[in-house]
């Protein structure tokens, strides 16, 4: 073979390598680039897959939210219905002529019954305390930011108050089931007070010794400050509005009056009867009273807070109006215990 020809076949033989070894190379980069393509698309497919997995799960909750407000609704509206026949039940009680209050025209107890049970259902009873941890929060928020709380120690204290108050009334519901005789509602009261003293120790725990101190003069003086709120928006529909200043003022006066005696009951931030209502008419008597005269020292000092002449005349109508309320609700908690309304 001449040595052009063989010159053409070692040229053809490298050309032929080199493509081979192109080809080789691109079907290499080919096949990485393929692989990263399929390896894109399954992520995105996972992603997809886990959006639509999420997409359900918040379908689901909705759905379910959905229906607990549809429930929740319902119940509000059913409440309602029957707090308006509640409210002409206990007008026709008091609407006595000889002093002595006529039975309730409707079952009292038995609505009571069936509200008390609903608390058997765990979700009811869930969101009944959530609502008692929440309206808690709300009125001790202030408190809380005094004694200088972190979000940690507020929501355990305040969850601490909600537990306490859920078991006072597990122990109040016993009156539902048996007589609500005058011993009865004392052993109650006892129970409810052994509640309060177990908690007061949790409660100390975690506050330590001031701070807890502070905390149980602040729940002797929550229904005044409650009670002051309310005088102040009435004051404020009148045209007699108060200053801050006098508003703080007052509010001082109103703590030290009560402080002179203090009391060991659990507060009722619903603004209700409380524990008036498991008391004795002779003991609810002799606490009326000494709110009375407590109320008549505060409209004495009332002066001192600045309040005008008109302001004071409305205060002192105002603090014996919600005397008067209390000795409704009372009433009205009797007829749905079962025992003898406070004449």
């Amino acid at each position: 073979m001449n040595k052009p020809l063989l010159a053409i076949l070692a040229a053809a033989t490298l050309c032929a390598g080199g493509f081979a070894f192109v080809q080789m190379r691109n079907a290499s980069d080919a096949q990485a680039q393929l692989d990263r393509i399929n390896a894109e698309q399954a992520a995105k497919e996972k992603a997809l897959k886990d959006a639509l997995a999420e997409l359900k799960k918040n379908q689901d909750e909705l759905a379910m939210l959905q229906a607990n407000n549809e429930r929740l609704k319902k119940e509000r509206d059913e409440a309602k219905a029957k707090s308006k026949e509640v409210a002409s039940a206990l007008t026709a009680t008091a609407a006595a002529t000889d002093g002595t209050p006529p039975k309730p025209t409707m079952d009292l107890r038995g609505i009571a019954q069936n509200i008390m049970k609903s608390m058997d259902d765990p979700e009811q009873r869930k969101a009944f305390r959530g609502m008692q941890q929440q309206q808690i929060s709300n009125a001790y928020e202030k408190l809380f930011q005094k004694l200088g709380l972190n979000d940690s120690d507020a929501k355990l204290v305040s969850e601490l108050l909600a537990d306490r108050n859920m078991s006072a009334m597990d122990k109040g519901r016993k009156l539902l089931t048996g007589a609500a005789t005058d011993e009865a509602m004392t052993e109650v009261r006892k129970d409810i007070q052994d509640t309060k003293t177990d908690y007061d120790k949790k409660l100390k725990s975690v506050l330590g010794e001031q701070k807890f101190g502070e905390l149980t003069a602040y729940e002797q003086t929550v229904g005044d400050q409650r009670t002051l709120d309310s005088i102040d928006r009435q004051f404020t529909r009148k045209n007699q509005p108060m200053t801050p200043e006098q508003k703080d003022g007052l509010a001082n006066i109103m703590r030290e009056e009560r402080m002179k005696n203090p009391s060991s009951e659990i507060p009722d931030l619903g603004g209700g009867p409380g524990m008036s209502m498991l008391m004795s008419d002779a003991d609810a008597k002799a606490r009326d009273e000494a709110d009375r005269e407590n109320n008549r020292r505060v409209v004495a000092r009332a002066n001192q807070a600045g309040l005008s002449p008109d302001q004071v005349n409305e205060l002192q109508g105002s603090l014996e109006q919600k005397i008067n309320q209390r000795v409704m609700g009372r009433m009205m908690g009797r007829a749905m215990l079962g025992g003898a309304a406070a004449k």
